[in-house]
């Protein structure tokens, strides 16, 4: 009986889950957004790319805190899922997916890039506190948030189909968020320093902290990925 009709294991992937069951929050949350101010992201791209690139004044996207509360959480979990699935599929070494122990995984690398996000921004509001830039500070923290938001509409539809595809094909798809992040990155650093040096606080120190806040905690990812 059991020589004709063998029993079949099934095998879990429990990454593709995580994956998908993120990507079903984010299309949730980010619906919430769209019903309650359909203009959000409309005004984000506007803020980012013609605002900041013209040097005018950074405007707040919206009086309501719920709303950038409720995409910030989606800029983290996205972001998140995203490096998650970096781990999965571009063969990291130094970070073990040990079965049944995904979750635990994806949660770590959720908090930590949580604790990062805050900190740094706790610590742009301090040392503008202490050089008397507080607006600058303020306006450079919603630079990097606009950011992050932009990212994490970017990035779902490429984390998403990475479990319905081949290897090589989600390598390809990793990729190309590589590449858009690097875009993103190096017009946030380029608004950075047009910033410090509009302020005239463009030397040796703000290059410091530059590369301590900003070049420092990626070089370190790298490092530990690979």
């Amino acid at each position: 009986m059991y020589e004709l009709m063998p029993v079949v294991d099934r095998i879990k992937d429990w990454n593709a889950s995580i994956i998908l069951v993120s990507s079903v929050l984010i299309v949730v949350l980010f619906t919430i957004t769209k019903l309650t101010y359909p203009d959000f992201y409309r005004t984000t791209l506007y803020r980012m790319f013609v605002e900041n690139f013209s040097g005018r004044e950074v405007s707040k996207p919206t009086d309501v805190s719920s709303i950038e509360a409720l995409t910030t959480i989606i800029s983290l979990i996205s972001i998140s899922t995203m490096l998650f699935t970096v781990v999965c599929y571009m063969g990291v070494t130094k970070i073990g997916l040990t079965y049944g122990d995904e979750w635990k995984t994806m949660l770590l690398i959720l908090g930590l890039f949580s604790a990062y996000n805050f900190s740094r921004g706790l610590i742009n509001l301090f040392f503008g506190m202490v050089f008397r830039i507080q607006k600058y500070a303020a306006n450079y923290n919603t630079l990097i948030l606009d950011t992050e938001r932009v990212l994490s509409l970017v990035y779902v539809p490429i984390f998403a189909f990475c479990p319905f595809v081949n290897a090589l094909t989600a390598k390809i798809l990793i990729w190309i968020a590589f590449g858009f992040t690097v875009i993103l990155l190096l017009f946030q650093f380029v608004t950075f320093f047009f910033f410090l040096l509009k302020n005239k606080f463009l030397n040796h120190h703000s290059i410091l902290y530059f590369c301590a806040l900003e070049v420092l905690p990626i070089l370190i990812i790298i490092k530990i990925a690979f």
